[in-house]
């Protein structure tokens, strides 16, 4: 046996040398056949840098095999190549050679390129083969391609005109062509990779594995293609295809289509990324089909007629990075391009949707209208487990989210409508929240225990209640949040709340910097500071507020009331009232927050019966440690017109602050005040370390970082001192600059004479808080005056200073007059109405 075998491989081997050396003798009169025949068959030229004949290349086929080839298109003036490849090979039968016939029974394209294409007058580069070119037996020399291999080729078509691009790779796709005269049948099988298919600006298949198994009928003379029934494989699913194409003219198509075993995934292939952008992560099990038609004339002034069908049944769609599903959804729709074959007629309807997520029903319907200008109906009924609901579907705005709630929604109306200012026909609904946390984006702290009922009416939503915190502080209330549909579905309109707000604790360390928007970058730069009073542009505010704590760095106030308004980013009130450091507070006025690095605020304040050591301690004593809270007692009623600025971190910039006020303390003391120990001349330590005043009044001025102090007496229960005279600056930088007079001995003068006016004793206190000093200071009387007061009678003369010859009076450093400044804004009643 083994003997047999060998002989018989030694006669199969002769036999291969012998028809190697019959070719290689016979080669060139073989090729300059196929040359001759191949020109007859072709209407273009084919170029390549060499030729060869081989049995090996296709056995057990003899081929001739063309080394860098190329081929130019059937368009005259066209310099793109139809054809590039390494190599092509041409292959016929032995029985054929022995008979005397050459039929080219299979091609092989091996690393090549095809480039298919139409131009803007819609005439193809591709018929490249002679019109009258047949199979007849008669012909020694014929095309017969049983086989048409595609070894790692890449294919484009082009079609100028319509605005398409396909583009494929093969990596082995297997083709037929059978040709009878103008009569070609092809078919195809094989993988393939579709880069695109492109549709004027949308790419459909893009990047998508496929398993091609197509037959088409040409018929070049009546210029129809019509597809048997055929099948195209994107990963479990299967899509046939069949229909025809009528091409003599413009393109009319009738098509059918249909999927089986597809999925979620499958059938957003299908899709434009545009279209499928937020949802190609979802997977899907069960059922999902879908079957359609095109039909009609598809051209510049004509798109054919769309008409699919798709649903599921007991399907279930989940996020694999979410693990989030929903379960048990059914539904039917359909999508036509109506009676006009365009966008305007378009409709697509979604009906007897019903599903579960999280263990928790939804269902509705849909119905959208004309994509040019869009018609909406939509009817949803949902109960949410809110985090899982997110999860499933991320909504940017919010972070995270917790809690219950139910949703029925009934929207009926054009889009545009919708989002500006719909009906309470067009719009309406109800939400139910309860226990609801949402971490939003924006905002620093979340909203937690959200618990209400809100109603859709039209462009409006009525707040019947809602309470819940932010952070640390809480709120309860009701009101109506205005156009608040055109402000969810469309950028830049305007949100209006109107409403009335209670709370036991409003905590302002947090609320000031709740709102917290991504800073956006400017001109490549980096994103623009954090901090600050950001203020939404679009939000509009008529808020009554009342509060039974309010927490505000050292501020600790009870019962705050009043209204807030907001417009334009710009703050305003009519009045707030607080009770803090043992007395009331009000406030009118602005604050602008356009700029949130540099908020603006212009205030008419009041207090009444505020306790003076209390009222420095909140404010930090100003910023100061000259005259702390632990020097002062007493109770002050002031009033004060102002204009304040402050920083992104709300601190105030001192040197654009202007103000004035007017106070008066009662019942005020000075204890352990370090300037008066420097007095003992008037008074013993002990008495001047525990300074009781009788009831003052003065204007005091801010500006250019400066405190002026105009002069005021002080009538205090120092008997060597119980008139004083006091004026002076106190700068921002703490730079004293005090001026004291003092009546000499007005214990022991009659009354007459221990006027303002009589002798006195003056005194300065310069330097700063840390480092001052007292010294006496002379100077001319404050008005001529005899040497001797007429009301005294006998007694001692008086200082020389106060018998100075009369003279004209003259300004001394210690004399102070008002600073100039603008008006005081707002005015009273400067705010804004709604």
């Amino acid at each position: 046996m083994g003997r047999i075998l060998k002989i018989i491989g030694l006669t199969l081997l002769g036999l291969l040398g012998a028809a190697s050396l019959g070719l290689w003798l016979g080669q060139d009169w073989l090729i300059g056949r196929f040359v001759v025949a191949l020109n007859q068959h072709l209407a273009v030229p084919v170029r390549a840098s060499r030729l060869d004949v081989s049995v090996l290349d296709q056995f057990p086929r003899l081929s001739i095999t063309l080394h860098d080839v190329v081929m130019q298109g059937s368009l005259p003036a066209d310099t793109t190549r139809l054809l590039r490849a390494r190599r092509l090979y041409c292959a016929f039968d032995a029985t054929d050679l022995l008979r005397g016939h050459y039929r080219i029974r299979r091609l092989t394209l091996a690393d090549g390129q095809l480039h298919l294409r139409r131009d803007a007058t819609g005439q193809p580069n591709y018929l490249v083969l002679r019109p009258d070119t047949t199979a007849a037996d008669e012909q020694p020399f014929a095309l017969e391609l049983r086989g048409i291999r595609l070894e790692r080729v890449r294919a484009t078509y082009t079609d100028a005109a319509r605005q398409q691009f396909f583009a494929l790779q093969t990596p082995d796709l297997r083709a037929t062509v059978r040709l009878n005269g103008p009569q070609v049948e092809v078919t195809t099988t094989g993988p393939a990779r579709i880069e695109t298919v492109r549709l004027g600006s949308d790419d459909y298949f893009r990047a998508k594995d496929v398993k091609l198994n197509v037959l088409l009928d040409v018929d070049r003379a009546g210029q129809r293609v019509s597809i048997q029934p055929s099948t195209i494989g994107v990963g479990p699913a299967t899509y046939s295809v069949s229909g025809t194409i009528d091409y003599a003219q413009a393109p009319r198509l009738n098509l059918q289509a249909a999927a089986r075993q597809a999925d979620v995934q499958a059938v957003l292939a299908l899709l434009p990324p545009r279209l499928t952008r937020r949802l190609a992560g979802y997977r899907s099990r069960g059922q999902v089909y879908f079957e359609g038609t095109v039909r009609g004339e598809w051209s510049e002034q004509h798109y054919p007629a769309v008409d699919v069908r798709f649903g599921c049944r007991q399907a279930a769609f989940f996020h694999p990075e979410y693990r989030q599903q929903v379960d048990g959804v059914s539904l039917t729709g359909r999508f036509s391009n109506g009676t006009g074959q365009s966008a305007a007629t378009a409709v697509l309807t979604l009906e007897q949707v019903r599903g579960q997520l999280a263990g928790r029903p939804f269902g509705g319907s849909l119905r959208l209208e004309n994509l040019v200008q869009p018609t909406l109906q939509l009817e949803l009924q949902a109960e949410l487990d809110v985090a899982r609901a997110l999860k499933f579907f991320p909504v940017a705005a919010v972070r995270s989210g917790a809690g219950a709630a139910r949703l029925h929604l009934l929207l009926n109306g054009p889009l545009t409508v919708l989002r500006q200012r719909p009906t309470a026909r067009q719009a309406r609904g109800e939400l139910a929240l309860r226990g609801v946390t949402l971490q939003l984006r924006d905002f620093r702290q979340p909203f937690s225990g959200l618990t209400g009922q809100l109603e859709l009416r039209g462009a409006d939503v009525a707040v019947s209640r809602l309470q819940g915190r932010l952070g640390n502080s809480d709120f309860r209330g009701r009101g109506t949040v205005r156009n608040a549909t055109g402000w969810a579905l469309g950028p830049g309109q305007p949100l209006r709340i109107e409403a009335t707000v209670a709370s036991q604790l409003l905590d302002f360390n947090q609320l000031l910097y709740a709102y917290q928007p991504a800073g956006s970058k400017r001109g490549g730069g980096p994103a623009a500071p954090a901090g600050g009073l950001h203020v939404p542009a679009r939000l509009v505010l008529d808020v009554g507020l009342q509060a039974r704590q309010v927490r505000y760095r050292r501020l600790r106030g009870r019962q705050l009331r009043g209204t807030l308004r907001l417009q334009n980013q710009v703050f305003s009130s009519p009045g707030l009232r607080l009770a803090a450091a043992g007395g009331q507070l009000s406030v009118r006025g602005t604050v602008d927050a356009r700029q949130p690095q540099l908020l603006k605020a212009r205030t008419v304040a009041s207090c009444q019966q505020v306790r003076l050591d209390s009222l420095f301690y909140v404010f930090e004593d100003f910023g100061q440690h000259f005259l702390t809270s632990r020097h002062l007692r007493g109770t002050l009623t002031a009033s004060a017109e102002s204009d304040t600025y402050f920083d992104g971190q709300l601190r105030p910039l001192t040197d654009r602050l202007e103000a004035q006020v007017k106070a008066t303390v009662r019942q005020g003391e000075l204890l352990n005040f370090e300037p008066l120990q420097k007095l003992s001349l008037v008074a013993d330590r002990a008495t001047l370390r525990h300074l009781r005043f009788a009831e003052l009044h003065n204007d005091f001025y801010i500006q250019s970082r400066t405190v002026y102090i105009p002069e005021m007496e002080i009538r205090s229960n120092v008997r060597a001192a119980a008139l004083l005279r006091v004026t002076g600056t106190h700068t921002f930088d703490q730079q004293l600059d005090y001026h004291l007079r003092i009546p000499l001995l007005p214990g022991l003068l009659p009354r007459a004479a221990a006027r303002a006016d009589g002798p006195t004793l003056r005194l300065g206190i310069r330097g700063t808080e840390s480092n001052f000093t007292v010294r006496y200071e002379t100077g001319l009387p404050t008005r001529p005056g005899p040497g001797r007061s007429p009301a005294s009678g006998p007694g001692p003369a008086a200082p020389a200073e106060a018998v100075a010859p009369a003279t004209p009076r003259a300004r001394h450093s210690w004399e102070l007059k008002k600073p100039a400044r603008k008006p005081a804004e707002p005015q009273p009643g400067d705010f804004f109405e709604f």
